[in-house]
């Protein structure tokens, strides 16, 4: 159905998005870009889609920004701007996702594509995985809300460094600096990844799914506003049908079995 990625749906709701540019290093081309739109609208009109996972072929997760394409494609500011906002808002679209979305790191990662993974809500990466936040290497800026991410996973500065030299960053630093979850063999990248979808499908996703909205605001808020938006969706928690059936299977003394309502 799609060029530039493949996409499966397992049978308990988990789907698997791969990145197909491996000669490219899965770089954003403009018709991945549209292939990504179009499996995303497909993911949002979902109701049978509970956890999605992204991962790439070949050796790299995505190198971010196709050079080629950069070098090639804008003759004014206006086009370049119509580009950079067209791999943003794909980012937008991933960052917006109510459901959980997990990044199976299965090995470079660089530019933008940075920004992509920080947009998922767990990264697993690989011991082999490489991050390259190296815009300053080409002389462009970060984006794809490359900040945003940044500086709340690691500090003004320690993004500067980050930043303004460029290096590139092995996985346990990564790690290190809490921009990844965890590091795992190379062979183990994508089974770890689904092995917490899997988890977190048994999970009361509609409570997850608060929470994820819960934890996106206590990096604007401030206690009171934050305390008091916790209130307001546990109320609506409260009134969900995975309460009643954890509090029943919790007090039956049972696995609770939970619907997502």
């Amino acid at each position: 159905m799609w060029q530039n990625i493949e996409f499966e749906v397992r049978d308990n709701g988990v789907a698997l998005l791969t990145l197909n540019r491996p000669e490219a290093m899965n770089a954003f081309s403009e018709n991945l870009l549209r292939d990504m739109y179009q499996v995303l609208k497909v993911i949002r009109e979902s109701d049978e889609i509970k956890v999605l996972v992204i991962t790439g072929k070949g050796k790299a997760w995505s190198a971010g920004g196709d050079i080629n394409g950069l070098l090639g494609g804008p003759q004014t500011a206006i086009e370049a701007k119509t580009q950079y906002d067209f791999s943003t808002n794909m980012i937008g679209e991933v960052y917006g996702l109510q459901i959980p979305v997990i990044a199976a790191v299965n090995g470079a990662v660089a530019g933008a594509a940075t920004s992509f993974m920080m947009a998922c809500d767990l990264i697993v990466a690989s011991e082999k995985a490489r991050f390259g936040f190296n815009f300053i290497n080409i002389g462009l800026c970060p984006d794809g809300g490359n900040t945003y991410f940044l500086t709340r996973k690691v500090g003004y500065n320690k993004a500067a460094e980050i930043l303004w030299f460029g290096d590139l960053m092995t996985a346990e630093d990564a790690l290190r600096f809490n921009i990844v979850n965890k590091v795992v063999p190379h062979e183990e990248t994508l089974p770890s990844a689904l092995a917490l979808a899997d988890r977190l499908v048994e999970k009361p996703l509609f409570t997850v799914g608060l929470n994820k909205k819960i934890l996106r605001q206590a990096m604007v808020n401030d206690w009171r506003q934050q305390a008091e938006l916790e209130n307001m969706y546990q109320v609506q928690a409260w009134a969900s049908e995975d309460f009643k059936e954890g509090a029943s299977a919790f007090l039956e003394k049972r696995k609770p079995v939970f619907k997502g309502k």
